[in-house]
């Protein structure tokens, strides 16, 4: 099968599945699932790929987390957004760096996700911290996204293969 072909089975597939697993078995958002699954590809694939995915997607998470916290203490009014988003964008990219953090736009998808979460839920930064908080939400939502990446380019190779080994 060519390799166009069995990606788009392979993730087309495995989007139903996690549409379906989010849906009803572990309830994330699947925005954040697919935008993890997507930073998965971007960052490269593979093993190094999730890894430098996972590692910026938490760290953008994280720096959303403490904005939002800023946020909050500061009142809440579009400058305090303004400025606390400097900060927490600016230290995404000032962490960037070779290795396991040179994927910084992941940084940024973790970041947004946060804040899309919050927004959809209708929650805040500051809600009680249980499996349903925002943050809990969105990285189980990027651990879930990576592995349906890691997923969706193992079975894309195998059924190249499988079918490229039969024709041979």
């Amino acid at each position: 099968m060519p390799a166009r072909i069995a990606s788009t089975v392979s993730i087309g597939l495995l989007a139903g599945l996690s549409c379906l697993l989010t849906g009803f078995a572990v309830k994330v958002p699947i925005w954040a699932v697919f935008i993890a699954w997507a930073a998965f590809f971007a960052a490269g694939g593979g093993l190094d790929g999730a890894k430098r995915s996972l590692v910026m997607n938490f760290l953008g998470v994280a720096s959303a987390t403490v904005t939002m916290l800023a946020i909050d203490a500061l009142g809440g009014s579009t400058w305090a957004v303004a400025g606390c988003v400097v900060v927490g964008a600016g230290i995404l990219v000032l962490i960037s760096s070779d290795g396991i953090l040179s994927f910084t736009p992941a940084g940024f998808f973790g970041f947004a996700s946060l804040v899309g979460t919050i927004a959809a839920t209708k929650s805040t930064i500051t809600a009680p911290v249980n499996f349903s908080h925002p943050v809990a939400l969105v990285l189980v939502a990027i651990v879930l996204g990576t592995a349906f990446g890691l997923a969706s380019e193992r079975l894309g190779t195998a059924l190249t293969n499988k079918v490229s080994t039969a024709a041979s």
